[in-house]
């Protein structure tokens, strides 16, 4: 219980810590950029979770698998995301952001039945870029230049609860929850050389939403297990403010802020995963499908919501949970590759990512464990005169352990 509430606390202050300066420009499209998986052990497989079990994961995919664990835990972990962004003309740009990659407890009340249950906070979306322009024009005969700096900041995170239970001998049923909330910044600021005007824009979106989710995971012989998820939501709540100011070197000019009340769809999506036993771990393929053509937030003539298209191929080896075992050999490996089309198109183009990716998982002692998860890939519409982005991650999670419930006899 000690170690539980020493982490509670470290994540409490930990949890400020999150930054942005700058990462991905197509996070200024749609909700920003989605964050599918969260934990270094399943970024390590590519993001492949529908249908692979784990002793002390936290699945937030699929709500079924929450009562694989066998030891009560609480999760906390980060990410670090690197950009390097070019264009079609040579210049490229480097920038970089991280935030924390969620705060998950998850008590394993019986597993002889699947039955447990798990809660916390993650992100589901996040915006963060860093945009300088050039501008110039003519007025009257005489050139007018200046910059334009266009940013974006923050995102949306769930308030996540999940359970599941053990039906028949091989079935397993989850039912996941969650209460969306953030509140995501878009600005523009331009400033004119000269004795002109600055101007600055910008709109923000505090949305607040309600998402639900249930899940499946059958193990169908010894050697194929296949799960799979639906998820929706009720229409969710935003607040929109949009605000327009002017300066010279007088003063300000005009100051002007609008808010309004509406409503937007909420994503629906659904997940198809299998698994197969490999040595003392698995080897799996997930496929997941994302309907965002109901979402209204962050509307723009350039862009667009669509079907998102995700694929990967996941494999993990843990390492000995005998506590015998040498350090050595208590070391988990993963791996996996990843294609994910957006659900977003930018100038009527789709945008695609391919990663590859890997990690270690390594104890620290007792049930703790440390993983950590490497993807590489890139991210690029297939229009010509559009932006290529590289794109590096570390995730790194630290999970805590301890035996809480114990097991009984049964007649």
């Amino acid at each position: 219980m000690r170690f539980l509430l020493i982490a509670m606390i470290f994540a409490t202050i930990a949890a400020p810590a999150a930054w942005a300066q700058g990462g991905s420009n197509y996070s200024a499209l749609g909700i920003g950029d989605l964050r599918p998986t969260i934990g270094g052990m399943y970024d390590a497989m590519g993001g492949t979770t529908i249908a692979m079990p784990t002793p002390y994961g936290i699945n937030v995919v699929n709500p079924a698998l929450v009562g694989m664990a066998t030891t009560t835990r609480i999760q906390l972990g980060y990410q670090f995301n690197q950009h390097v962004i070019s264009n079609t003309d040579g210049r490229s740009q480097a920038q970089n952001n991280g935030e924390i990659d969620g705060l998950l407890a998850l008590f394993s009340v019986d597993t002889s039945y699947g039955f447990g249950f798990s809660f916390g906070l993650v992100p589901y979306s996040t915006v963060a870029y860093d945009v300088q322009r050039n501008l110039s024009t003519d007025l009257d005969g005489s050139a007018i230049t200046g910059v334009s700096q266009q940013t974006g900041t923050g995102g949306a995170s769930l308030l996540h609860f999940s359970s599941s239970v053990r039906l028949f001998d091989r079935i397993y049923l989850g039912l996941g929850l969650g209460g969306m909330f953030g509140v995501i910044q878009y600005s523009d600021e331009v400033r004119l050389d000269g004795p002109f005007n600055v101007v600055a824009s910008s709109q923000s979106y505090d949305v607040r939403g309600f998402l639900y989710r249930i899940g499946t995971y059958i193990k169908v012989t010894d050697w194929l297990n296949v799960g799979a998820f639906a998820s929706g939501g009720l229409d969710a709540t935003v607040f929109v403010t949009r605000r327009a100011a002017g300066f010279s070197g007088a003063g300000t000019g005009f100051d002007t802020t609008q808010i309004t009340r509406t409503e937007t769809g909420m994503p629906k999506q659904v997940g198809f995963g299998i698994s197969t036993p490999i040595g003392e771990g698995f080897i799996g393929a997930d496929l997941a499908l994302g309907d965002f053509t109901d979402v209204t937030i962050n509307v723009r003539d350039d862009a667009g919501y669509g079907t998102g298209i995700r694929t990967s191929l996941g494999l993990t080896q843990p390492g000995s949970s005998s506590r015998s075992a040498s350090w050595d050999k208590k070391i988990g490996y993963h791996a996996g590759l990843s294609f994910n089309k957006l659900y977003v198109t930018y100038k009527n183009q789709n945008i695609n990512e391919y990663f590859v990716s890997g990690g270690v998982s390594f104890p620290l002692g007792g049930t703790a464990m440390v993983d950590t998860g490497i993807q590489l890939g890139s991210r690029s519409p297939l229009a010509d005169d559009s932006i290529s982005e590289f794109v590096g991650r570390l995730t790194v999670t630290v999970s805590i352990g301890e035996t809480w419930f114990k097991p009984f006899s049964r007649d």
